[in-house]
C-alpha cells in the first residue's frame, strides 16, 4: 500500500519515470478520430485513447501539441507556450488491488504536487465530480505569478482501477474561456 501512497508525487507536469520509460512501448498511440461541425457552432474533435479506454472532444479552436509529460496537451489557437493549456495525464500505476485507490488520497497527492511548484497555492473549490461510471472530484485553486493570478481546474478521476487527470490552467483574464472549454471537454468524456 505504501508503494501506491507515492504514485501520485511525480505524475503533475513531469516526465514519466524512467522505470516506466525502459518498457517497450506497444501501446498504439492516441489519436484524433475526426471532426464534426454542427451548423452554428465550433467543430469538435473527437480524441481517444484505446490502449487507456478513454475517449473525449474538443473544440477545433484548441490545438493538440506533443508534450511527453501528458496523454494530451492542448493549447488555443494562436498560443505559442503552455501558460495557458488543457491535459490529460493518466499516470502508470504499479500493481494494485481496485480497492486501494482512494479520492482522498489522489486528491491530497495532486494538490502536495501543486503546492510544490506554487507555493501560495490556494484550493477555491473542492467537490463531487459528476463523470458517469467513475468517482471523480473537481478542484480549483488559485495562485500568482508575479502579481496576475493563475487558475488550476483540475477532473480527478478513478474508472476501472486507473486514474485520470483532466487538467486546465490559465491565467486569470482567460478564465472564462478556458473553463468553458474544460467544461465541454468535461461533459464529452466516454469510457471504452
Amino acid at each position: 500500500m505504501c508503494m501506491l501512497l507515492g504514485f501520485m508525487a511525480g505524475c503533475h507536469g513531469h516526465e514519466k519515470s524512467s522505470a516506466n520509460s525502459s518498457l517497450p512501448q506497444t501501446q498504439p498511440e492516441a489519436v484524433e478520430i475526426g471532426t464534426t461541425a454542427p451548423a452554428s457552432r465550433t467543430a469538435l474533435v473527437e480524441w481517444e485513447d484505446s490502449a487507456k479506454g478513454v475517449r473525449l472532444s474538443y473544440p477545433s479552436t484548441w490545438k493538440r501539441v506533443k508534450n511527453p509529460d501528458y496523454e494530451l496537451t492542448l493549447l488555443p489557437q494562436g498560443a505559442t507556450s503552455e501558460d495557458r493549456r488543457i491535459t490529460m495525464d493518466i499516470p502508470e500505476l504499479p500493481p494494485h488491488l481496485p480497492w486501494m485507490i482512494q479520492m482522498s488520497r489522489v486528491e491530497h497527492d495532486y494538490l502536495d504536487d501543486l503546492k510544490k511548484q506554487h507555493s501560495d497555492l490556494k484550493v477555491q473549490e473542492s467537490k463531487d465530480g459528476k463523470v458517469p461510471n467513475s468517482t471523480s472530484r473537481i478542484v480549483a485553486s488559485v495562485w500568482h505569478e508575479g502579481k496576475t493570478p493563475h487558475e488550476d481546474i483540475v477532473l480527478l478521476m478513478i474508472h476501472a482501477s486507473a486514474v485520470y487527470i483532466l487538467d486546465a490552467q490559465t491565467d486569470d483574464p482567460h478564465l472564462a474561456d478556458t473553463r468553458g472549454v474544460f467544461d465541454s471537454i468535461e461533459s464529452s468524456l466516454r469510457w471504452k
